[in-house]
């Protein structure tokens, strides 16, 4: 029988590692099957990061390549070993006694005995490891989604912050070269020394925001790095660019049902209160039932004298009467892992409930942020910049004025870049709250590209 039954079971502990990739499959973001682009490569890891990577690709690379996949995955080995025990009986126990007395007449006894509580319930424990085995595979998936949420999050920021570096970079290249015309004019007498310090302070001022900038951009993509599985010396060519925001029309109450049918926290969740609440019926049914064992038992008394030797062959077994336990704490414990299981499930639909709403929210205000700096607030000032580049050359106003308005015009791209990053990072918490891909999901990528604000070559006082 226990052959039998391994013959079962093998085969769905086999198959435990695809079924658990196609639960995170069927829930990903990317447009294509998580490997599919790193098995198709002739060179697998190490041809794809000759290519430029974007937020896609990092996710494919981490999925193969983070170490922490592989643990992830090795939880699997847990529910397969409790698979595998579940379908056969504990090993029969093979008892031996030899007694001799003085006058070296001796008795032997054999005996072979199994657990008969283990035969009996055996359709139980093996529903118990099934249902376990379906929860480790849901934590797989879950995990693989949320490194993969990990991975875009940790891009969306890299671009923002790269962005940023490479804007304050041209910034400090503009005023560096400002300074030196200011003081060229300051030698010729055609400035003050106050303008003079005024435009030094400036450029002072932006190599330090480069500074800044640029350790901001290195902390994130370490970072980015860290999460795909690379090291700060790996040659990768990290590339992307924020896409403009795609109008979806996002409906609270169907992406509420969705996620309360998607996300694997709460089928989860669901699971382990519907096998608990067999357990509970299971410990009600057999509480007054103990271990019980059956077996055969060889009996042998050695001759003596003119008594020749006898055999007693046999059946034995064994039950545990149920007088100082009655099992009252098995059937209490399986009654409180009920009651704690329902809370969490009814725990988990609520904040799922309050939480897409939530989310759909600061995703839609993370939108008209960004189409507020893109159509209004970036057009303006860049129309200011530009009348006061017009006033300074007609010496209405003084240089320090349109330095002013240029830093206004610098504060609001990088507010427009945060705006930008802000409304991903919603994107990516959207995903987590939905469990993943949702009904109407777009794909960044694909989207328009926000284009980049253009500066000129100095941040006053230009040249002729």
């Amino acid at each position: 029988m226990a052959t039998l039954l391994s013959g079962c079971a093998t085969p769905r502990a086999a198959q435990m590692i695809p079924e658990a990739r196609s639960l995170y499959a069927a829930r990903t973001a990317l447009p294509t099957s998580p490997t599919e682009s790193l098995k198709g490569a002739s060179n697998g890891l190490t041809g794809r990061l000759r290519r430029p990577v974007d937020g896609d690709a990092a996710v494919q690379i981490a999925l193969v390549n983070n170490p922490r996949v592989a643990a992830i995955y090795a939880r699997l080995g847990f529910a397969e070993a409790d698979l595998y025990d579940a379908a056969r009986l504990s090993n029969p126990v093979l008892g031996y006694t030899r007694l001799t007395s003085g006058s070296e007449a001796s008795k032997v006894d054999w005996s072979l005995s199994q657990n008969f509580t283990e035969l009996l319930f055996l359709r139980y424990r093996q529903a118990g490891a099934e249902s376990q085995a379906l929860l480790a595979k849901q934590q797989v998936a879950r995990e693989l989604l949320d490194l993969e949420a990990e991975v875009r999050a940790a891009d969306v920021r890299y671009i923002g912050s790269r962005t940023s570096a490479e804007m304050r970079e041209r910034v400090a290249q503009a005023t560096r070269v400002s300074a030196t015309y200011a003081q060229q004019l300051f030698d010729a007498g055609n400035i003050s020394a106050l303008q003079l310090a005024r435009m030094q302070e400036a450029a002072t001022l932006a190599a330090n925001s480069e500074l800044r900038a640029n350790a901001i951009a290195t902390s994130d993509r370490n970072t980015l790095l860290t999460v795909m599985g690379l090291t700060t010396d790996a040659k990768v060519d990290l590339v992307g660019e924020y896409p403009l925001p795609v109008k979806v029309d996002l409906q609270a109450a169907e992406l509420s049902t969705w996620a309360a049918g998607n996300r694997l926290d709460l089928l989860s969740a669901r699971e382990a209160l519907r096998f608990a609440t067999i357990a509970q019926s299971h410990a009600r049914r057999w509480r007054w039932f103990g271990d019980t064992s059956i077996g055969i038992a060889r009996e042998r008394d050695g001759a003596v004298g003119p008594v020749p030797a006898e055999t007693l062959t046999g059946p034995t077994a064994s039950i545990a009467l149920p007088i100082f336990n009655q099992g009252r704490g098995t059937v209490s414990r399986a009654q409180a892992a009920v009651q704690q299981l329902n809370a969490n499930v009814r725990s988990l639909e609520v904040s799922i409930a309050n939480e897409v709403p939530s989310r759909i929210a600061a995703l839609e205000a993370a939108q008209q942020s960004v189409a507020l700096y893109r159509d209004q607030v970036l057009p303006t000032q860049k129309r200011i910049v530009e009348e006061s580049q017009k006033q300074q050359n007609y010496m209405l106003i003084g240089t320090f004025e349109l330095l002013a308005a240029k830093q206004h015009q610098i504060e609001g791209y990088e507010a427009y870049i945060d705006a930008l990053r802000d409304y991903w990072l919603a994107h990516v918490d959207l995903l987590r709250a939905t469990g993943g891909r949702f009904p109407g999901w777009v794909s960044g990528p694909d989207g328009q590209v926000a284009e980049p604000l253009v500066f000129n070559a100095t941040a006053a006082g230009d040249r002729p």
